[in-house]
């Protein structure tokens, strides 16, 4: 079921894994690799990844209420925890002040609450929604509105907005021959639960975006995180650290596993 029937099986996501990359990155201590690829005449780097074998975590403070703000400071703050980035991107919208927009979730604890409000701007497109993790390593991106149906309950999530594709569905609200291009990042999950983190290289519509995800990348739900700012990080590139300002971010990570967090990903 997609835009024209939000029922609870909205919730079970659909499709294949990623054409690009045959399966999700199995090493949970290797860096997952960033795979260019181009559609439809655009380009774009993608990231796949497996929850239930790699750690993804999402990040916003380093506990006491500073602002981490880019990728330099996320990676300083994963190795203070005695863990290893592997991958980072941006994960959601934020305000002037960097505060999250809507529903933030950090190893269970709720930092910033759901926002179901009205208002202007790309996160108020309805439906908008949310990337939630649960701590069976199980990953969905839903509606905002059923967020608060999920069992168990998600140690992660993060709510941005509009959603891209929801139960296979392009959002009604794409127009084919719209004009406004920009760059462009978005989430989705496959059927057999595997994350994939895409960047647009060049500016694209909401629905070529929404395409890739839905056509390419066989993701049946996906959810838009941010415009121009958004960026991912590798190691070695640092280049990057501080170059772009951000609100809440993910990151792919080896190493102990945050205090709280009940079970870690299997190793191979």
């Amino acid at each position: 079921m997609g835009f024209a029937n939000r029922s609870a099986s909205g919730l079970v996501t659909a499709g294949l894994a990623l054409l690009a990359c045959s399966a999700a990155w199995a090493d949970p201590v290797a860096a997952p690799p960033a795979l260019s690829l181009a559609f439809h005449g655009a380009k774009y780097v993608t990231c796949t990844v497996d929850p239930a074998r790699q750690d993804v975590r999402l990040y916003w403070d380093d506990g006491q209420g500073t602002v981490l703000g880019d990728f330099n400071a996320l990676h300083k703050q994963v190795t203070a925890e005695g863990g290893r980035l592997l991958f980072a991107a941006n994960a959601g919208m934020f305000d002037p002040a960097s505060k999250p927009v809507g529903l933030l979730v950090l190893n269970g604890v709720e930092k910033s609450p759901l926002n179901l409000a009205d208002g202007a701007g790309n996160f108020y497109m309805k439906p908008n929604g949310i990337l939630a993790i649960n701590a069976r390593h199980h990953a969905f991106v839903v509606e905002s509105s059923e967020y608060p149906v999920l069992l168990p309950p998600p140690i992660w999530a993060t709510q941005s907005g509009p959603l891209l594709v929801h139960g296979g569905d392009v959002n009604p609200d794409f127009m084919p021959d719209s004009k406004n291009r920009k760059i462009r990042s978005g989430v989705g999950v496959t059927a057999t639960g595997e994350v994939i983190l895409a960047l647009a290289k060049q500016p694209v519509t909401f629905y070529e975006f929404a395409e890739l995800f839905r056509e390419k990348l066989h993701c049946p739900n996906a959810l838009y995180l941010d415009g121009e700012i958004s960026d991912f990080w590798t190691p070695g590139n640092v280049e990057k650290d501080g170059q772009h300002h951000f609100g809440p971010m993910i990151g792919i990570v080896a190493g102990p596993p945050h205090e709280g967090v009940t079970s870690t990903p299997p190793t191979p």
